[in-house]
Formats: C-alpha cells, sequence, structure tokens
C-alpha cells in the first residue's frame, strides 16, 4: 500500500506516513488535529461497512502544524539508499536488496564516523574491494571516483524519490515547492 505526503501550513513538508495513520488523521480526527486531504491515490479501503478513499497528499491546518520528527532526518540504511538514488558511488551500478550496501568512505575501525558525511550507498563487489581501505586510498587503487561527495540531505531531498515510483504523481507539485 502506498504512503501520503503530510504538509504543515504553507506546504511546508513534514513527512511521509503510512496509509493507515492518513486514513485515520482524514476520516477519525479524534485527538482533535485538523487534517484535511488535499489529494487521494486512486484506490478505497473498506471497513465492514464503509469504505474510505486512501489519501495521497494531507495538510496539518492546526497551530500544532508540526510533525515529531518533522526538523530531524534520521541517517538510516533506508534514507542513505534515497539520498544516493540507490546507485552504488563508487561505480554507479544500480543497487538492489541483494546488492546494496553502506560504506564508510573513511571506517570506523580507523576512526571514521558514522555520519551523513562518511557514508555513501555501495554495491558489495565495490565495498568488498574497498574492504579497509578510505576513500582516497581506495581511489588510487581502483581508479574509481566518488560520483558524489556525501552530504546532509534537506527533507525535499528525501521525498523526490517517491516521483520515480508509479503512484505519486500527486506529490509532484507539493516537492518541486519545497525545492
Amino acid at each position: 500500500m502506498r504512503s501520503a505526503l503530510l504538509l504543515g501550513r504553507g506546504g511546508r513538508i513534514l513527512g511521509v506516513i503510512n496509509w493507515q495513520n492518513a486514513i485515520v488523521l482524514a476520516y477519525f480526527r479524534g485527538n482533535g488535529t485538523k487534517v484535511f486531504p488535499l489529494d487521494f491515490h486512486d484506490f478505497e479501503v473498506r471497513s465492514a461497512n464503509k469504505s474510505f478513499k486512501v489519501p495521497s497528499v494531507l495538510i496539518l491546518t492546526g497551530k500544532a502544524d508540526r510533525h515529531p520528527h518533522a526538523d530531524r532526518l534520521s541517517l538510516t540504511r533506508q534514507n542513505v539508499f534515497m539520498r544516493d538514488n540507490f546507485e552504488c558511488q563508487w561505480c554507479g551500478k544500480r543497487l538492489t536488496v541483494a546488492n546494496r550496501t553502506i560504506d564508510h568512505v573513511y571506517p570506523t575501525a580507523r576512526n571514521g564516523t558514522n555520519t551523513w558525511r562518511n557514508v555513501v550507498a555501495s554495491c558489495v563487489d565495490c565495498n568488498n574491494e574497498k574492504g579497509m581501505m578510505t576513500g582516497p586510498e581506495y581511489e588510487k587503487v581502483s581508479g574509481k571516483r566518488l560520483r558524489r561527495k556525501p552530504f546532509v540531505p534537506g527533507r525535499e531531498t528525501m521525498f523526490r524519490g517517491y516521483l520515480d515510483r508509479e503512484g505519486y504523481e500527486s506529490w509532484e507539485p507539493y516537492l518541486q515547492k519545497a525545492v
């Protein structure tokens, strides 16, 4: 099932929520949160006696228009892959579930940090070939260069990846506004 884009006042991107939470916010606002659906996915879910269109984009309009994690972008494997567009940053190969890993440009065993600026998406082959070398050492040995220097992504960078997926076309105007 698809997710929903959650916006704050003025169209600020707050995050992505699962379809179940989107249904609860759009139809059952029991906690007093003022939320309005702006767009819907092209399918419905059914309960025993009702049918609900699944929201694609929601906007919070009350005073508390903040998502609990709106200002923080967690360093997770999935977020690193999304930032790097599911491509190996050493060879450019498209990453799949079977061949993707995270590479520390400066290995943690050699005092590297586990931060956005030190991790990149990598294929298993490049990561194994690099081993305990630092990025610059690996560049000299292999002739490969990082395709893009690791960076701390903005929230809108992360959500742009959804535009390549089927069913998220309705998000485009909101994501384009944010970048």
